[in-house]
């Protein structure tokens, strides 16, 4: 027997508070069904345009409390870093570079993974980038005015992997922000070197042994 959905009650299918103490990639995975059930029904009733910004209505605001978190007091590249074992449970396999410079502020978000690609065509759609990604940017831009965002690389148009850049100008971060900024990078690159530096001494003692 067929569930029907509700989509006046299903919301648009964006990422809320709520959500994030639960999430995994099938809870994920109905949020992305959500938002093109929600869509499709909108742009029937009033049209593609009047249908994008229906579904806009609350994601700037719901976006500058979820990215804001990450990003406010942090560079953006520092901030993206952040959510990636979020995004790892929703299916998403992220690598974060940053390629600040002459007062700018930006990094690449690269996604090798898209879970919603073979969704969208589920749903009747050719490609997720509109109803996700460009609607997701077009948040954040209204979000945080002085925020570019723009996508480099589509899986969906056939690329290797799904590329987004982001850039601001450079933000003011207070010393003490930097100082344990400065402090939990070294520990976590401290937590990284262990391993190798237990190799380097067993390999030491085995050279001893044997002379």
């Amino acid at each position: 027997m067929e569930t029907k959905i509700d989509v006046d009650k299903i919301g648009a299918g964006d990422l809320r508070m709520e959500d994030i103490l639960n999430i995994d990639e099938s809870k994920a995975m109905s949020l992305f069904r959500n938002r093109f059930v929600r869509y499709k029904k909108l742009a029937k009733e009033m049209g593609d345009e009047a249908a994008f910004e229906k579904m806009m209505e609350k994601y700037p605001e719901q976006q500058k409390a979820l990215m804001g978190a990450f990003i406010d007091n942090a560079t953006l590249a520092e901030g993206f870093k952040k959510p990636i074992p979020l995004l790892k449970m929703m299916g998403f396999v992220t690598e974060i570079v940053d390629i600040s410079q002459n007062g700018t502020d930006a990094t690449l978000e690269i996604q090798r993974v898209c879970p919603a690609l073979s969704l969208a065509k589920e749903y009747g759609f050719e490609t997720p980038c509109y109803l996700l990604c460009e609607m997701e940017q077009e948040a954040a831009r209204r979000a945080f005015p002085g925020l570019k965002a723009s996508i480099l690389s589509k899986q969906a148009e056939g690329d290797c992997v799904c590329v987004f850049k982001y850039e601001r100008p450079e933000q003011q971060v207070t010393q003490s922000t930097k100082n344990i900024s400065s402090i939990f990078s070294k520990v976590i690159n401290l937590f990284r070197v262990v391993p190798v530096l237990v190799q380097i001494g067993i390999k030491m003692l085995k050279i001893r042994l044997s002379n």
